[in-house]
Order: C-alpha cells, then structure tokens, then sequence
C-alpha cells in the first residue's frame, strides 16, 4: 500500500513538473514577465501630450506587474487623407504588421473587427462601458456580443452661431425646432437691391441646403434622417426621407438662404458673411485660427416640432483598438482602460488646451458637467446621450458614403425629385456595404 502511494505520488510530481505553470489562470499571472514593447498609432495628438500619460500607465503597471518591462511607443501618423490612412491601417492589421493600438472613427469598428482583439469583461464589462460613456460608443464599439474599441473623446454636430449677428435672440430658446432656424436664417439674409428672388446673396442667415460648400453637409443630412426615423444606410427609399431631403434643399431652392457660389461654409461663418452653421465642435478650433475677435457659440442642434424629450443628435467621433495580433493585448486593453479614467481624461485635456482654446471632448460621461458652462462643448455634451451615428459623415475616411449624399443634394438642385435622387444614393450605399441589387 505504502508503495502504492508513493508511486502515484511520483507520478504527480513528475506530471505537476512538467505543467507550463504560466497557463495556469491564477497562477500564469506570477510568470508573465519579460520585454513587452506596444505600437500605438495616433492621429491628432502630438507626443508631447501622450507620452506623459503612457510614463504614468506604465509606472503603475509596473507597481503590480514587476517582471514586466513594459514599453508603449506612441506615433503620431501623418496621411494625404482619412481614406488613405483607413486602407493602410486596415491592409496593416490583416497582414500582421499593423500596430498594436490605433486609432479608428466610430463608423469603422463593425468593418474592422476581425482584425481586433475584444475587450476583455475583466477590463471593463459591459455593464460598466454603458455607464462610463456615451450610448453612441457603445452602439459603434459592440459587434455582435463583444466589444471592440473604447472612445478617448466624444463629438458630434452642434449649431454655431455669430453672437453679433444675432444679438438680443436667445438662441438656446428661441431656436429650438427647424421651424425656428429657419425663419432666423430667411429673417437675417440680405439680397442684393433686396431681390429675395434674384439678387445675389449678401449676408446669409445659415449655411444650409447645399452639398459642396458646407461643412459636413452629409451630417446634416444624416441628423435629418435620423430625426425624421430613418436610417441613412437603409432607408433612404422611403417618403419620410425624401421629405428630409427636400426640406434641406428648400433653403436653397426656395428661401435663398444659401447657394454654391458663396464661400465654404467655415470661412464665411469665420469673415461673418453667414451668421449660423451646423459643424462638429472641433470646427471651432478652425474658427478661431481664421477671425480670433470673431464673437460666437453654440447651441444644441434643432429638432422636428414633434420631437421627444431630449430629441436626436449626431455624433461623429474618433475611437480607440488594440489588434488582434497583439500578443499581451490584456495590457494594451489596460492602457486604454486607464486613459480613459477621469483622472487621466482630465490631463489629456488640460495638455491639449495649452496649445488650442480647448481639449477633445471628454469621452465620459461623469465629467460632462464640469464644462457645462462652456460656450461651444457644454451643448455638445449636454445632448451627447441622445446622439446616434452611421457610415454617412463627412470626414471619417467614409468619403464614398458622404459623397452618396452629396450626390443627390446636388441633383435635386438640378431637376431631380427628391425620391429619385435618394434611390440612386440607397443603390450606392448598398453596393458599398456588398448588398446585391434586387430586380425591381
């Protein structure tokens, strides 16, 4: 008997010795050491604001991780174009070379998510992403039940407005419905010898209605859509969409506000020469750059009369992922995780506000509060949680879609109903997303 034990007890030593304790789920942890060495690739931020917050990561990794020489090596990428950039880091990822760490816009996750490594639950479940950000990132980030990028910064559409231009109009209450923006823009145009029919536009109320010469037009139609119910990747052969395009192209067909011969929508807000446009927050930046004396703020996009509390709003805004190439992706998850901590949302703020008038948008909802009272990111954050998003943004390295959109803005200026430009923009739209046409 008593040799029977020891045999067996042999046996157990030898087996337990020749076990790889390192895939063992409790103890693994203690053997993870080594040189861990991250690429992460950026787009706007310079080292200088980044590389502080990667020294303070990786110090308090190393607190619980002392086997682990960690190196995150941050890169601030430079291409022709968003689409350019799009391509090469997509071609990147599926041929194994790309980075560890990247950053893509929201509208990209669900096309690239074979290529990127889920976040893991013991990072941040589920339940705790809803609460720390923004519906809008969720809705992007999860593909079927995983999730598959955290957001650094928010943004989305907001109403700029010249405060000079609009003087003694409370603009937060009295523009409140498209209705509203409406009447303001016809009210505040000057025509040339007051010929709303023919003269040429002097001073426009709003840029709006047209395709080429406003910033982000295909936003604004998309916000359209969105608010009229429909889903500018989907449903664009339906009435309520055609009655969304033609509302926006009325301003220019029939009020006059706006046409293709005036400038480029940030340049005549920017000279005062349009007193209301409809841009993402970062515009403002742009703004300043060109008239620093230039007066002006932001109000919460408008709404159709009929809308909920709280309304629908437009996000577009940039993300970030780890590869799924990424060997030790559970420490890149982590870095992500931690920069998006309150604490370190706030210093990559401040970092970014020392060389502009402000930083991104914070990505968390806990700190929208604490820029309530600034005059262009405290209606953005104020009507974030309403917002939703899609493939249709200009900007986004998505050009073929926004173009969809600009296409049939262009056409029903021309002679083109509405209803027929849109089944033209839906045909487009579907061979990009690999739909087969149906026979009608």
């Amino acid at each position: 008997m008593i040799l029977g034990v020891v045999i067996i007890l042999g046996i157990a030593v030898v087996s337990f010795a020749s076990l790889d304790l390192s895939r063992l789920p409790l103890i693994g942890g203690l053997f993870q050491g080594g040189e861990v060495t991250l690429a992460y690739w950026g787009l706007w931020e310079s080292p200088e604001v980044v590389n502080p917050l990667i020294t303070s990561f990786i110090e308090e990794y190393k607190k619980e991780n002392p086997r682990v020489n960690l190196t995150i090596n941050y890169e601030k990428r430079s291409f022709g174009t968003l689409e350019q950039y799009r391509e090469t880091l997509l071609t990147r990822l599926q041929q194994g070379t790309g980075p560890d760490i990247f950053r893509l816009h929201n509208s990209w996750v669900g096309d690239f998510s074979t290529e990127i490594a889920p976040l893991p639950a013991e990072v941040l479940s589920e339940q705790d992403y809803a609460l720390r950000f923004y519906p809008a990132a969720l809705a992007s980030a999860k593909v079927g039940t995983e999730i598959y990028s955290v957001p650094l910064e928010y943004d989305g559409l907001v109403l700029f407005y010249n405060k000079a231009l609009l003087k003694g109009v409370d603009v937060p209450e009295k523009i409140k419905t498209w209705e509203d923006f409406r009447r303001e823009a016809v009210k505040l145009t000057t025509w040339k010898n007051n010929d709303a029919n023919e003269g040429a536009i002097l001073k426009s109320g709003a840029a709006f209605g047209t395709a080429n010469n406003i910033s982000h037009s295909a936003d604004i139609l998309s916000l359209l859509l969105a608010q009229s119910g429909v889903d500018p990747l989907t449903e664009l052969n339906t009435q309520a969409a055609a009655d969304a395009l033609t509302f926006y192209t009325n301003f220019s067909k029939v009020d006059r506000v706006w046409n293709e011969t005036l400038p480029f929508s940030i340049n005549a807000f920017a000279n005062g020469q349009v007193a209301m446009i409809v841009a993402p927050s970062w515009r403002a930046l742009d703004i300043a750059a060109l008239n620093p004396d230039l007066g002006f703020a932001a109000s919460a996009v408008p709404q159709l009369p009929a809308a909920t509390e709280g309304g629908v709003h437009w996000g577009t805004f940039w993300t970030e992922s780890v590869s799924a190439d990424t060997e030790r992706s559970e420490i890149a998850w982590a870095f992500l995780e931690y920069l998006t901590r309150e604490d370190q949302q706030r210093a990559l703020y401040a970092a970014e506000a020392q060389n502009r008038p402000f930083g991104e948008p914070y990505a968390v909802r806990s700190l929208a509060a604490s820029l309530a009272e600034h005059e262009i990111l405290g209606p953005l954050l104020e009507t974030a949680p309403e917002a939703v998003s899609s493939k249709t943004v200009d900007l986004s390295g998505n050009q073929t879609y926004a173009d969809a959109l600009h296409k049939a803005v262009s056409d029903v200026l021309g002679t083109v109903k509405s209803a027929d430009a849109l089944k033209t923009a839906q045909a487009t739209i579907d061979q990009l997303e690999g739909k087969t046409p149906t026979e009608e």
